[in-house]
């Protein structure tokens, strides 16, 4: 199996798992704790921040090093995301688990391809060429 099929797969499987981390915690705050969608969201998001970084250096790109602006590009990528992803998210919430869950999962999975472009052709660049 090629490389680059390889570092897209584990991509997948790392951005996978926080994207059902991030959509199941969410719709379970909203909906079990009555927590407000939008900041909830916001909150749940930005957490996965860095973690999600770590994961994808470490696991997809198998980088040991990144340059002193990756995490900054990344968060910067992640917050623009969030900002898209929780306006269309708050906008069409229901409180229905499910509903809600699929909801977050299709807008997170958007976000998570245009995060995967710009992780491999910018921040981690020379580790997946």
């Amino acid at each position: 199996m090629p490389q680059q099929l390889q570092t897209f797969l584990r991509f997948l499987i790392v951005g996978g798992s926080f994207s059902l981390g991030y959509a199941v915690v969410t719709a379970a705050l909203i909906r079990f704790a009555q927590a407000p969608p939008l900041p909830t969201s916001v909150i749940v998001y930005l957490i996965c921040i860095p973690l999600a970084f770590w994961a994808q250096k470490k696991i997809a790109f198998r980088a040991d090093q990144t340059g002193r602006s990756a995490m900054l590009i990344y968060g910067a990528t992640q917050v623009a995301s969030l900002a898209i992803v929780s306006t269309v998210t708050s906008r069409f919430v229901t409180r229905n688990f499910f509903f809600d869950t699929a909801l977050f999962l299709v807008t997170a999975g958007i976000a998570a391809v245009a995060s995967y472009l710009i992780c491999r052709y910018i921040i981690f660049r020379s580790q997946s060429a």
